[in-house]
């Protein structure tokens, strides 16, 4: 009960750019680790509910959701989850690639102590996956983590938005491939990821940093293509 109206104290504390920030982030993280699977109904009389807030922030969450096409609206049945973009996807990948080549080109942010901490803590953690069962969900809370702490050093604010939103466009696409990977592998290949990207910051080199996630991003392609061609 303390805990329950701490919370709630602390969500009346926020202004409303956090409000909607916090709300956005947990709709849009559900969407991409497909808890809410296309098809589902975003109800937003509920989701006001469960988030403590009236209707207003919960609809413009879904607005910016719709824009980013993780959600659309049918007439006579209200906004629901959209299909996984499989179509676009390898364009998607092909364009994430340039935009990671110039991270260091663009208001490049030199990545301080804090953030290295946390990519070590980010590959640590990676590692206890090696021979952990299979869980493709931590798999990719783990990629979402990478992606933050990467797009945290790009100072130009609309090459950091479009990242951001190619990122989320294209993870439930890749997330649902998953399974058909060899799961050691996969782990193996995002802790080599995190080492690369870690060298790099530490090096403070962020075209490094760019260089290491284009790499990893043709790698990724080149794995799933074959799915997306026999698919």
């Amino acid at each position: 009960m303390a805990v329950a109206q701490a919370k709630v104290a602390a969500y009346r504390r926020e202004s409303q750019a956090e409000r909607f920030d916090r709300i956005y982030r947990e709709i849009r993280q559900r969407i991409c680790l497909l808890e809410c699977q296309p098809g589902t109904l975003l109800n937003e009389g509920l989701l006001a509910e469960e988030f403590g807030v009236s209707r207003t922030p919960v609809r413009n969450v879904l607005m910016r959701l719709r824009y980013e096409g993780l959600v659309e609206t049918r007439n006579g049945v209200g906004t629901i989850v959209s299909e996984v973009d499989i179509k676009t996807f390898k364009d998607i990948y092909e364009l994430r690639m340039r935009l990671a080549e110039m991270m260091g080109d663009l208001a490049a942010i030199n990545p301080d102590i804090t953030t290295i901490q946390a990519l070590k803590n980010l590959r640590d953690r990676v590692e206890t996956l090696v021979e952990a069962p299979r869980d493709l969900k931590a798999y990719a809370r783990l990629c979402n983590e990478l992606h933050e702490l990467i797009i945290a050093q790009i100072g130009n604010s609309a090459l950091r938005e479009i990242t951001d939103l190619l990122y989320y466009r294209s993870a439930r696409t890749w997330l649902s491939y998953l399974g058909n990977l060899e799961w050691q592998e996969e782990v193996q290949i995002l802790h080599h990821e995190c080492s690369e990207i870690l060298l790099a910051m530490e090096l403070g080199d962020v075209r490094g940093v760019g260089n290491a996630r284009r790499q990893f991003l043709y790698m990724t392609l080149t794995r799933i293509s074959r799915y997306l061609v026999n698919g």
